[in-house]
């Protein structure tokens, strides 16, 4: 995919970002819940820094190209492979161990939930293995 068009989809994402905070931040003044006025104002920030970020890019061709190389360079992209990979590994020795701890205290409720988000994490995970097998 070219750069310049991978840019644009970002830029949509963060316009998208936006709106969802916005949505979240007027759903927030009209019900009970809370949590969405702090959702919508993370939202709305995160998409507005974003939304500068990328068009300061668009009108850059000189950093556009450096950002592009930076992004594609195969040393790069390596660690970031193997940092998402050891942070998968952490995540799940962790969630494993807190099960355990979790029901060693007796607190069988919160050892489920911890399991079933560590389940639903290789769930996700295996999806995720199998469609990149399938295109590749």
């Amino acid at each position: 995919m070219d750069y310049r068009k991978k840019l644009k989809t970002r830029l949509y994402t963060a316009i998208t970002m936006i709106a969802s905070g916005i949505i979240f931040t007027v759903f927030a003044v009209f019900s009970e819940v809370e949590m969405a006025s702090t959702f919508g104002a993370v939202f709305l920030v995160m998409g507005i820094a974003r939304v500068i970020q990328y068009r300061r890019l668009l009108n850059d061709p000189e950093e556009m190209r450096r950002r592009e190389i930076a992004e594609h360079d195969e040393r790069n992209v390596m660690l970031w492979t193997k940092a998402r990979s050891l942070a998968f590994v952490v995540y799940i020795i962790a969630m494993g161990i807190a099960v355990i701890v979790l029901q060693m205290l007796e607190m069988g409720q919160e050892a489920n939930i911890v399991s079933l988000c560590m389940m639903g994490f290789m769930i996700i995970y295996w999806i995720c293995y199998f469609i990149i097998v399938k295109k590749n």
